[in-house]
Order: structure tokens, then sequence, then C-alpha cells
């Protein structure tokens, strides 16, 4: 659960469901009666987790997957997020269910419909805090009401789809975004070989394509690298400047043909007037800069001007991406959440992967803005002067 998680048990507050909660005489009532049903022995070694609610959303019984998954001794009254550790638990005074990103996780759905007499099943992914590191649960929810002595509960079972959503990214790089870049390298050395000798313009286009392949597959080993804790850092002084051109470069491939800019300047139009230093890690602060862009050239039509621009201070520099379009509320609430996308499943790691890139293994953090009228701007910021090694 999250440590800095504050409940008020009376409040009514709330952005989403209802805030009200049963008391703890109530809920030990309620425990007792789940208790006496002759099909809990059954469910208490079940390897999935599974839950028994009440009808304000608060746990009456867990079975020994679910108090392990959650850390705790005993969650009785508390709601699957707050005993889960969920990170926007602890966003309002009325816990799980009652802020902004609730209206779009699949706990809130899964347990209402159940309350109302339906059975089935939603995609749920929690972000949490264990120890001192962010983590991701993406969950199947099934969930069907459950009748005891006069009160209506609701049987919750979270399935770990953890391993397919990663398989499933795993197929979208080799199978869509490699392959329409190997089918673009095709199509350039088919120009080529119908000219008769390679112009500058079309070695410079295959450059840009090869050097974007190996970036997908190098993102894809560096997550995988990030998650598990091996990936390694290498710290050295950086041009900001160079960075940022190095990263522009990669795309010249991606916006031929599309007519979108990718500009090095400010959201005035002006070119950065001095270059600036930092101690880092150049790879994966590119990575980082590499999905900043990629996200932004997604969002982006014909005609559009992607700027990407850097800042400094006494202790931090920072490097901006804007694009014009608008964040949808839902996709703003789901932001760095692992295999959420608006474009289909098993994509989605790009804003997830730059965000544990950079708060795991360059100290920093990535945040962005979204507003009508301004459009979007994606920010990654770290230490200027990280400890050479």
């Amino acid at each position: 659960m999250c440590a800095d998680l504050t409940i008020d048990p009376d409040t009514s507050e709330t952005q989403f469901l209802p805030a009200r909660r049963e008391h703890r005489d109530t809920i030990v009532r309620q425990h007792a009666a789940v208790l006496r049903a002759s099909f809990i022995e059954v469910l208490e070694d079940a390897p999935m987790l599974v839950l028994i609610v009440n009808d304000t959303r608060q746990i009456v019984w867990s079975n020994r997957k679910s108090q392990a998954t959650s850390g705790l001794e005993s969650a009785l009254g508390l709601r699957p997020g707050e005993a889960f550790g969920c990170i926007h638990a602890s966003e309002g005074l009325g816990g799980c269910g009652t802020t902004t990103f609730c209206a779009f996780c699949g706990t809130p759905p899964a347990i209402m419909k159940a309350l109302a007499g339906a059975t089935g099943t939603e995609p749920c992914t929690i972000q949490r805090v264990v120890g001192d590191r962010k983590e991701t649960m993406d969950l199947l929810l099934w969930s069907r009401p459950l009748d005891l002595e006069g009160e209506r509960f609701v049987v919750v079972l979270g399935y770990d789809v953890s391993i397919q959503n990663r398989h499933e990214a795993l197929e979208r790089v080799f199978y869509h975004d490699i392959g329409n870049t190997v089918a673009g390298i095709r199509a350039i050395v088919d120009l080529m070989h119908e000219e008769g000798h390679p112009t500058p313009e079309y070695l410079s286009l295959l450059r840009s394509a090869t050097d974007q392949l190996t970036e997908e597959i190098d993102s894809q080993r560096a997550l995988k690298a990030a998650e598990d804790g091996s990936l390694c850092v290498e710290r050295t002084r950086i041009s900001l400047r160079a960075t940022v051109e190095r990263a522009i470069g990669i795309f010249e491939y991606s916006v031929f043909g599309k007519n979108i800019r990718i500009a090095l300047e400010d959201p005035r139009g002006l070119e950065p007037a001095i270059d600036v230093e930092a101690v880092t890690d150049p790879v994966i602060l590119r990575r980082i800069l590499v999905n900043m862009l990629k996200n932004s050239l997604e969002a982006s039509g014909r005609n559009d001007t992607i700027r990407i621009w850097f800042s400094d201070d006494a202790e931090s520099v920072s490097v901006h991406v804007w694009n014009a379009a608008l964040l949808s509320r839902e996709t703003s609430a789901h932001m760095f959440q692992r295999a959420y996308s608006t474009k289909g499943r098993g994509r989605g790691f790009g804003t997830y992967g730059m965000k544990i890139l950079a708060e795991r293994f360059l100290d920093g953090r990535v945040d962005f803005v979204s507003e009508e009228g301004t459009g979007t701007v994606f920010t990654v910021t770290v230490p200027k002067y990280s400890t050479l090694p």
C-alpha cells in the first residue's frame, strides 16, 4: 500500500464514484459472513488474485496471493487500488475509485457492473510503488456478483497478463515498426537501382532508415534491461545540441514525403543561441529524445512542425519537444502507463519506456503539458553535473 496514503472514511469528496465507506464493525461482520461460505477454502490457494468486495468497493476478504502481492497483513476495509499501492489512490481523501484517473481504470467498472448483476472482464493496469521503485501490474479482471446472507458482494479475480502484453509489444516492433522500416529500405534500394546510381539524397535516406531500424531494436533491448535492472549507465560530458541533432537525424526517413518539419527551435521559432553541456549517459538520453520525437511525429499531420529545444539552470538541463496536437483526457490520465495506447493492442511502450529510463538511470524525470490552443510539450530533465565514473 502507498506509504503516504491518507483516507478520510467520512469524506464525500469525489471526482468519480461515491466516496462513502462502511465502518470497521460492518467490515468485520461482512468478513465473518464470507468466511462462513462453503467455497471460500477453494479460493484461498488460487494462483491468481482473488478479492471479495462489498457494495462500497471495500475488501472484505482476499486470498493468499492477494495478500502476498499487496505486502499487507490485512487489506480489510481497503479498496483494491489502496491495497495494491496504486499511485493514484492517494490523490484524494476518498481514495480508490474517487479520483479523475479512476474514470479510466478497469477496476471500478468491473466492480460496479457486478454489483448491478453482470459478469464480465475488464483490463486493468496498476502503477504502484514498491520500496523506492515504481512498477506496473497488467491485469485482466473477471468479476461476478455474489449474494451472501442478504447482502450483495462482488468476487474479483485478477490474472497477470504482463508477459502477454510484453510479447505483443515485441510483435509490434518486429511486425509493424521494423517491418515498415525494412519495406522503406527496400523501396529506396529499388529507386537507386532504377536510376542506375545512388544519389546523395537516397544515400542520406538510406542511412536514416537503417539508423531508425537499429534504434527500434536497441530501444526494445534497453527497455527489457531497464525493467530487470541490468541496463548499464555510462556517463560522459555531452553537447545537448549535438545530442538533439543526432536524434532529429534518425527521423529524416520518417518525414520524407510527409512534409513534416522537425526543427531545432523554441516556441518563438528561434534556434538556441548557445550550446549547453551536461554530464549524463548520451545513449540513454538520446533514446528518450527519440521516443519523444516519435510520439510527436505520430500525433502530427502533413505540413505540421515539431519543435525541439533545450534549456538549463544551475543544477539541471531539459529538452522539450512540442507538437500542435491536443491529448485527450483519457490519454493524459494513462500517460506513462505500460501497454496503454490509442494506436491498438501491443503499442504504448514509448512514454512508459522513456519515463523509467529517465527516473531509474539518469536521476531525472519526464513531464508533459497538453493544453487546447497551445498543443503538447514533453520535457525530459536530468541533472546537469552527474558524477563521472
